[in-house]
């Protein structure tokens, strides 16, 4: 019998939805470890990690320590994968890059509203936070990518089973809306008039039909700008997409091709009334957008 191919897995700054995915393959994950053997997981007391074929990595770079247990696991395996969207883009955490570290600090720890006499902690035994938060290749160099948050279950198996076979996870190269099998009948007719007057939230609306394009019901989706690969989940649900499969591979600024989408169904000065284009646009890409650049620049 042929030997295992060797994993070893870690997590970084993030919420550690990723391996609990992986943990959600329930009875397939026996089949996967019939091909890997994992050698070290966050959740095995694993002191010393030792030389992999494949490692497997969630969650972005934050501070000092994410930067050391990432070059670690670098040097340690022979290919590097970005477990999720926090890995691949910068995930949620990168919404940080919006402001200064000083600003972030002293709103966390000194001028929030239940906060009496507060001060920013200072210790050796704290990691410090880097000035903007990364995806992991600005770090390290990076072999594959599984996006998602989390990433489907079948996704990570199937992006294993790639490795074990020598290739790498799939990328998908089409949006969501390629994917999602709502009627698109407004959309795809040429008309001088817009579509909808404004975007909204769903909770805002008393009925959505769940077999109607979203943007044609004037439900913010992000489904223009989001790559493909998630099967669709959210609208199953009948709830919009997030983006949080991130940006297709040509178009790195996730919510500046979103508000090209926006700008082509609705009048003139809609968009000046949402309430939050950025955060909504850039949700989990903010870090491989150009913004953190151009800050830099600025600062420099």
């Amino acid at each position: 019998m042929p030997d295992k191919v060797t994993v070893a897995t870690t997590w970084l700054q993030g919420c550690s939805g990723c391996h609990i995915a992986l943990f959600d393959l329930d009875e397939e994950l026996l089949d996967v470890l019939e091909i890997i053997d994992l050698k070290a997981a966050p959740v095995m007391d694993v002191k010393q990690l030792p030389d992999v074929d494949i490692g497997l990595v969630e969650g972005c770079v934050a501070n000092d320590d994410n930067e050391e247990v990432l070059k670690h696991m670098r040097e340690k395996s022979k290919k590097l994968v970005a477990l999720g969207t926090c890995a691949c883009f910068g995930g949620i955490c990168g919404l940080r890059n919006l402001y200064h570290l000083h600003d972030v600090l002293e709103r966390g720890y000194v001028t929030t509203e239940s906060t009496v006499d507060g001060h920013i902690p200072q210790s050796a035994d704290i990691p410090k936070l880097k000035e903007y938060v990364r995806p992991i290749d600005q770090v390290v160099k990076v072999d594959g990518y599984i996006p998602g948050c989390p990433p489907l279950p079948e996704l990570i198996k199937e992006g294993l089973l790639a490795l074990t076979r020598g290739e790498l996870p799939e990328i998908k190269t089409r949006n969501l809306c390629e994917e999602c099998t709502r009627k698109k009948s407004k959309m795809l007719t040429a008309t001088r008039d817009y579509l909808t007057a404004a975007v909204c939230s769903p909770n805002e609306l008393e009925e959505i039909d769940p077999h109607v394009c979203f943007l044609e019901q004037g439900v913010l989706c992000m489904g223009p700008a989001t790559r493909e690969g998630c099967d669709a989940r959210c609208l199953h649900g009948n709830m919009p997409c997030r983006g949080c499969m991130g940006p297709t591979p040509d178009a790195q600024e996730q919510g500046a091709k979103m508000i090209n989408a926006l700008s082509s169904i609705l009048p003139a000065g809609a968009l000046m009334f949402q309430e939050d284009v950025v955060g909504v646009g850039y949700r989990y890409s903010m870090p491989v957008s150009i913004f953190p650049h151009l800050s830099n620049k600025k600062k420099e």
